[in-house]
């Protein structure tokens, strides 16, 4: 049985939310920093006994085997199952619906289940409404030593993209021409608590193009709630299995233009001081990350959001002796320092990963700034 917790206001409200969900905090610009400590939600509870990052809720067939015990889902995607012996055997060759967690993000070798139960689907099964238009699922296309093509880039073909139209394109670069990572971070009123985060990657000259040859200034990996049309984003909402997650891709230029024209928002970029080696394999891990299918991952405001697997992504590059915790207590208590915007941006710059803010984009005069 979960041990039950109330979580304090502060630690929801500090985490990140997707880019099109900023109304979500507009209750909280009044407050500041006395008047919120201590504050809590009542009611409000999660559990407390150990748990991994990301949640996962999937549907398909149970194969049990000599090399372990999976599930196959019905898109045909294949995860081994941490499943004991008495319950593989009851649903070996059954259609189940699973409820399961992974260590975190970049770690799917094996699901860990929460529940179990077989599956029938309904003739009057309620079938969910589409995603959000916004965001499609990244596609890698070509993954060569001099070469990445990805697939469902957004992009703008004009100056101000319109507000709920998109424009998609393919996007090919050349990994050892990267010049400069920068950790983005896109903070909402009150602005000592709250903000998005997300990183930008910058070419030379050339080395970044657009299928019809157009050369953006930068590629933007942005890791958001995956909302549906009939839903709208809260961070308290964003604790349980409500929102899917997805790493989406837009060009520098499509995101800022779109932050500054329609949503009255700013951007601060920090530049990444790591070695030209680490920002090749951080730029191919980002990549090769965005293109996992997560259908049936949840987003989570601490576990799973956008800040912390940005922390995963640099993990997955730095030496051991680098890497930032990402649990206080392993799979029990999160480490915030890991999670929450503004404090990974102090602890990466008090770690030398980040230099100081590079510029302030929150004007349509600013948008020409060039990120070197």
């Amino acid at each position: 049985m979960y041990m039950i917790k109330t979580v304090p206001f502060l630690l929801i409200a500090a985490f990140a939310a997707p880019a099109a969900a900023q109304n979500s905090f507009e209750e909280l610009a009044g407050l500041d920093a006395g008047s919120i400590s201590g504050l809590e939600v009542p009611g409000l509870a999660v559990p407390s006994e150990k748990s991994w990052g990301a949640n996962y809720t999937l549907r398909g067939v149970v194969a049990s085997t000599e090399d372990g015990v999976f599930i196959n889902t019905f898109d045909g995607r294949l995860f081994r199952l941490d499943l004991s012996d008495r319950k593989a055997r009851k649903f070996d060759g059954k259609t189940v619906i699973v409820e399961a967690q992974a260590r975190q993000a970049d770690d799917l070798s094996i699901l860990k289940v929460g529940g179990i139960e077989e599956y029938t689907p309904g003739a009057d099964e309620v079938v969910p409404a589409p995603y959000q238009p916004r965001r499609r699922q990244a596609l890698l296309l070509a993954n060569k030593s001099d070469e990445i093509t990805m697939g469902n880039v957004r992009t703008m073909r004009t100056a101000v993209p319109e507000k709920d139209s998109y424009d998609w394109t393919s996007m090919t670069m050349d990994p050892e021409k990267i010049k400069n990572v920068y950790f983005v971070k896109k903070p909402f009123p009150p602005e000592f608590l709250a903000a998005h985060s997300f990183l930008v990657f910058t070419f030379e000259k050339g080395a970044l193009r657009d299928a019809e040859g157009n050369e953006p200034m930068a590629l933007a990996l942005s890791i958001e709630a995956r909302t549906r049309t009939d839903q709208s984003f809260s961070p308290l909402t964003g604790l349980g299995r409500k929102f899917g997650i997805l790493w989406s891709l837009s060009t520098w230029e499509e995101y800022a233009a779109r932050t500054v024209h329609h949503e009255g928002f700013r951007l601060a970029p920090y530049p990444v001081l790591l070695s030209h080696d680490e920002k090749v394999r951080l730029l191919r891990e980002a990549m090769t990350l965005s293109a996992v299918d997560r259908e049936g991952e949840f987003y989570h405001t601490i576990k799973n959001n956008c800040t912390n697997n940005l922390v995963i992504l640099f993990n997955r590059v730095l030496p051991r002796e680098r890497q930032i915790k990402m649990w206080t207590i392993p799979y029990m208590v999160y480490n915030f320092r890991a999670t929450m915007p503004q404090m990974v941006i102090n602890n990466f710059q008090k770690r030398g990963l980040l230099g100081e803010q590079f510029a302030d984009i929150q004007t349509p005069a600013d948008l020409a700034t060039v990120l070197p």
